[in-house]
């Protein structure tokens, strides 16, 4: 039987929010070393592209740099967007809700994945089928 409403407790959920919002600063943070925040999306950034020199060198030590910091604000960035949706769903009361089954998420995963959506395989929603 699916549930609407997550059946965590508040001091739970009250820890989680807390953790999930500190994580959320320290990714903006960790962005804001190398990527300027998109003034026209929240919490959307655009990598610097570094100034090291003007010789060869330097400039494909640059572009390798560059590479890096682009897929390291992607990542980061998908982070971000996680961590939103988790405080949105803790927000309207769904948080710790298996997206798949609907069942509450066990505690113990949220507390080392707080950004879970979907309970751990073994569950019922997750059997592998015959084929």
């Amino acid at each position: 039987m699916t549930q609407s409403k997550s059946n965590l407790s508040q001091a739970f959920l009250k820890n989680i929010k807390e953790n999930l919002l500190e994580r959320k600063a320290k990714l903006k943070a960790q962005l804001n070393t190398f990527a300027e925040k998109d003034p026209k999306q929240e919490d959307n950034y655009n990598s610097d592209f570094p100034e090291f020199g003007d010789k060869e060198d330097e400039n494909a030590a640059e572009v390798a740099v560059f590479e890096s910091n682009l897929s390291l604000e992607d990542t980061l960035e998908q982070s971000l967007e996680m961590i939103n949706r988790a405080l949105q769903k803790i927000e309207n009361g769904a948080y710790g809700l298996c997206e798949k089954c609907g069942e509450t998420i066990n505690e113990e995963r949220l507390k080392i994945m707080p950004t879970a959506t979907k309970c751990v395989p073994g569950h019922g929603c997750h059997k592998l089928t015959e084929k």
